[in-house]
């Protein structure tokens, strides 16, 4: 299946990957530049990267295969992220930059108290783990059978470059390499769109002869009001998920208030473009090449997976598969990377200097940070490792159902603290507590076989997944929330060192960082290095058109040419002239 070209473009992706992590290092000085970048980041920067951390190579493998069987129903998760983010930019994306601090943690432990922050760091430090071996071997299992590595090939080479990267250049390198990513990911997005869009009779010919029982519902729904409730379920699910005080890593990193709200105004506009953009080859593939299984027998029962790669390998030249291949990669290493930092800078803020050594230098902070990203990133691929070693993947089944049982009640105080003062210290951990048992109870009792039981009716399968979904989420919302909010009735006046750190907290919340009005040098680095990185990217995706093909070579030009046009324009406007722009901070309190 896969070409020299392709595997030459995978090559290339890795060693340039690689290679960020050696140009960002001299960077960083200090654990402020090695964990958010020194707060000195640009908008167009995080708001790309906060895109990439929710983009993965999901989209490009389960979510084109279930806009293949399903049609339009997967693309509501996208457009919902354009709402989340929407939001996000509205209200907390400012907030987010106004707590000013190192770690989303500290913030907790200003706002909640010493006990929510172990809780919170420790559940976040394993469920972040877990995701992020979950999240490697998940692209692992399909690429390994796209390229024909072993599985443990494909995990061990994706793991350590990850691991190297973020051990060198820290958060700089992350974002950066998250920005290259999305420049990468939109432009053969943008080509694969064209292809499929020329090969096709347009959307509506694609609409009226899909497949499926419903183009928007998809197949397997009996009861629409299922279909409504799972709807309005992710909604909700998409604003907690990007608006909670541990998704706020990405808008510690910006320069200031106004850049958080353009951030994630960027990253909701992507959404916006991508959600457009993304499935219509996977539908156009259901019309076109309805035997998946016929074409790629190895994948089995997950041959729908495929519905992306399809459109790429038969319509378009060799060597776009490859840029397929290292795009999703890229969408893996970009939650990895972020995982990575985030869990590791936890850990040194968190825990290694409040509590094992309050002493300790930044010196010695930087060095612990950069040995727990390599430790953490080395357990990542272990982890990842052990659970493909697993018949029937049943432990791996049970951790992926473990962090969708714990995310939700850790999200809820997260998210409502940043509003709600009169609350107790000790509904940052006990709400999480109290929505673990939420989970637990809407997953093992009050589930969607015993609503099928107490109303006499018989679900789908398609409609019994949904409506865990849908259990879930409104357990929470009412529940969980409300345990919240009744925790109030508890609430008493904080004093002394506690009524200080909240007033601080608040404080700093309500009041925007403002830098000065010109550039400054790290806002010329940034365009300067960014610019010639996306033209040596660019230009060496162009250079594919001139190998021999036997299709047309034109997806080269677009793709690497729209990478070289950006390139350019950063460039370009690497010379503004440089004002002082100290104190941006205001002279609150900094973690």
């Amino acid at each position: 299946m896969i070409s020299t070209y392709d595997l030459m473009a995978i090559i290339f992706y890795f060693v340039f990957m690689i290679g960020l992590g050696v140009v960002f290092n001299r960077q960083v000085s200090d654990t402020s530049e090695y964990f958010r970048g020194g707060g000195k980041m640009l908008w167009w920067m995080t708001g790309a990267s906060a895109f990439m951390t929710t983009f993965s190579a999901w989209t490009f493998t389960g979510a084109a295969g279930k806009a293949y069987t399903d049609g339009l129903s997967v693309v509501f998760i996208f457009f919902f992220n354009v709402f989340g983010y929407l939001i996000c930019g509205l209200y907390f994306a400012p907030k987010f930059r106004q707590m000013r601090v190192i770690t989303p943690m500290q913030a907790l432990r200003q706002r909640f108290g010493k006990g929510t922050e172990q809780v919170h760091t420790w559940v976040v430090t394993l469920t972040g783990l877990l995701g992020a071996a979950i999240t490697l071997i998940a692209v692992a299992v399909f690429i390994s059978a796209v390229i024909g590595w072993s599985l443990n090939t494909t995990i061990i080479v994706t793991g350590v470059a990850v691991v190297f990267m973020s051990v060198m250049g820290g958060s700089w390198a992350v974002v950066a390499s998250d920005f290259i990513q999305c420049l990468l990911i939109l432009g053969v997005s943008l080509v694969t769109f064209i292809y499929s869009y020329q090969n096709s009779d347009g959307f509506l010919s694609v609409i009226e002869n899909f497949p499926a029982e419903s183009f928007v519902m998809g197949n397997g729904i009996n009861f629409t009001e299922i279909f409504l409730l799972w709807v309005a379920a992710i909604l909700i699910q998409r604003v907690l998920d990007m608006n909670n005080i541990g998704q706020a890593v990405r808008f510690l990193c910006v320069k200031d208030s106004a850049h958080a709200k353009k951030s994630a105004y960027f990253a909701a506009v992507l959404f916006g473009f991508g959600s457009i953009i993304w499935f219509f080859p996977p539908m156009f593939a259901a019309l076109e090449y309805p035997d998946l299984q016929a074409l790629y027998p190895t994948l089995g029962n997950t041959s729908d997976s495929a519905a992306y790669l399809v459109i790429v390998e038969k319509m378009l030249p060799s060597g776009m598969l490859g840029l397929v291949v290292a795009a999703m990669f890229s969408a893996t290493m970009s939650t990895l990377d972020s995982r990575i930092n985030f869990i590791s800078g936890t850990f040194v803020k968190n825990f290694y200097q409040p509590v094992l050594k309050p002493d300790a230098s930044e010196k010695e902070q930087l060095m612990v940070g950069r040995i727990a990203t390599g430790v953490m990133g080395m357990m990542v691929i272990g982890f990842a490792l052990f659970f493909s070693q697993l018949e029937g993947f049943s432990l791996f089944q049970i951790m992926i159902m473990f962090a969708g049982i714990v995310n939700l009640p850790l999200m809820i105080p997260q998210m409502m603290g940043l509003f709600i003062r009169k609350v107790p210290d000790w509904a940052g951990w006990a709400t999480v507590l109290f929505g673990l048992v939420v989970s637990l109870i809407a997953n093992s009792w009050l589930n969607a076989a015993w609503f099928a039981e107490a109303l006499g009716v018989t679900f789908t399968s398609r409609e019994t997944a949904d409506l865990a979904v849908v259990i879930t989420q409104l357990a929470h919302v009412t529940l969980t929330v409300g345990f919240f909010l009744l925790s109030g009735l508890f609430y008493k006046e904080p004093v002394g060192e506690r009524k200080a750190e909240i007033e601080t907290f608040f404080r700093n919340v309500g009041t925007p960082v403002v830098s000065g009005a010109g550039a400054c040098a790290s806002d010329n680095m940034q365009r300067r290095k960014l610019g010639i990185l996306s033209m040596i990217f660019g230009a060496a995706v162009c250079a594919l058109a001139l190998l021999p093909n036997e299709r047309s070579v034109m997806a080269f030009i677009l793709c690497g040419g729209f990478m070289l046009l950006i390139g350019v324009l950063l460039y370009r406007s690497s010379n503004m002239p440089v004002e002082d722009t100290s104190g941006s901070e205001n002279d609150l309190s900094v973690a």
